[in-house]
């Protein structure tokens, strides 16, 4: 019983000891195998509740079987496809049922935004050696600021922490440039400014290039931070 009790306190004095290393990857300080696995764990939580509610609601239907047939769509024809199916069934949802979804999924989405800015002022935007697969969750939840917050705010106030991310080469600039185009274009709507994110017209059913109010105006903010000038073709200019 003795050398089990002294052989389980070396094992654990092992384990410490590799959840205690600590590796660097470029972050605003090193992180512990421990600290990783509690990031990965969150990552995983981000996973299964971003679009807990999300998918019902603004797919307007509660029939899981017909979430799937989206999908298919979206896979065959990308976003048009997806649109364009969605369109076809006139799905609608009794107000009352969108209401309460959309008030589970804003309490979800301040969670997880939460977390993620406790994260990212930590220790920086996490590399993929660190996120896996789960890597594009950073964008994501960022995309769905908390519905309570002014927009403009939110957007300023990250875009002063990422543009420091993105001169420290933790975060993509293109990362960062299309979140920032995603708050002006989709909820803000105004034009974009660094001209990243397609977008879908209802009018012709097609995906077209970004809308930007001014050239010069996007080419020099994408050259700050080190992105290619736009050419013609990748890019439409607003109507005014």
């Amino acid at each position: 019983m003795r050398a089990f009790i002294l052989s389980m306190i070396m094992i654990g004095g092992s384990l410490l000891s590799v959840w205690g290393q600590t590796s660097d990857y470029g972050l605003k300080k090193p992180v512990s195998e421990l600290e990783i696995q509690l990031i990965q764990g969150m990552f995983q939580r981000i996973l299964e509740t971003d679009q807990q509610c999300r998918k019902y609601a603004a797919s307007n239907t509660l029939d899981d079987r017909i979430l799937a047939q989206l999908d298919s769509a979206g896979e065959a024809g990308g976003l048009e496809g997806y649109i364009q199916f969605q369109e076809s069934l006139h799905l609608e949802l009794p107000k009352s049922v969108e209401d309460s979804l959309w008030k589970v999924q804003h309490q979800l989405d301040l969670q997880n935004h939460l977390a993620l800015r406790g994260i990212f002022e930590t220790y920086g935007y996490l590399p993929e050696e660190i996120t896996g697969e789960l890597d594009y969750l950073q964008l994501l939840v960022l995309m769905h600021p908390p519905c309570e917050w002014d927009v403009r705010t939110y957007l300023e106030s990250y875009a002063e922490l990422f543009r420091d991310e993105v001169k420290a080469g933790r975060m993509p600039a293109k990362t960062f440039a299309s979140f920032y185009d995603n708050q002006l274009g989709k909820i803000l709507r105004e034009p974009q400014l660094y001209g990243t994110n397609e977008v879908y017209s209802r009018e012709t059913g097609k995906i077209g290039p970004p809308v930007i109010a001014d050239l010069a105006q996007s080419n020099a903010a994408r050259a700050e931070i080190g992105l290619p000038p736009l050419t013609e073709g990748e890019y439409q200019l607003a109507e005014e």
